[in-house]
């Protein structure tokens, strides 16, 4: 059974305001574990992809291309990797880092909950659905 979401206070500048209230300590702690297990996993892919990427420098030569001459597509495609997961990597460290802060679960961009369900899909996850969303399509203002 997934916890049901409590209350608190929206507006930041509230006194008895506590961004984390949502999250009790059980669930502050399961998502700290949570986000400290992918720090411990990509970690480890990312020092196999990196060691793949070297070996494949090393073992190619300007004739390895097939016919099509497109033998660095591997090579690419382990970089992309390589980069996505270092994206997510840093992900991870900023949101342990809102943790400490206490405001784990706040979207970055309007200060709301971000839901108890978008955060067990994605522990790290910086803004709620909608900023998410214009986030990607590159509407979403920063300043």
């Amino acid at each position: 059974m997934i916890p049901r979401l409590l209350d608190y206070p929206a507006l930041p500048g509230s006194s008895n305001h506590n961004p984390v209230a949502k999250l009790n300590k059980t669930q502050l702690r399961k998502f700290r574990n949570h986000l400290l297990q992918y720090l411990e996993h990509l970690g480890v892919k990312i020092e196999h992809l990196e060691d793949s990427v070297l070996r494949s420098e090393s073992d190619s030569s300007p004739e390895d291309g097939d016919e099509f001459g497109d033998g660095g597509s591997s090579r690419e495609f382990e970089v992309g990797i390589l980069e996505n997961e270092g994206e997510i990597l840093i992900a991870v460290q900023d949101a342990l880092g809102r943790m400490r802060e206490g405001v784990y679960g706040l979207c970055m961009h309007c200060d709301q909950n971000i839901p108890f369900g978008r955060l067990e899909a994605l522990p790290y996850a910086r803004y709620c659905l909608q900023h998410q969303e214009q986030f990607e399509r590159g509407e979403l203002d920063l300043n």
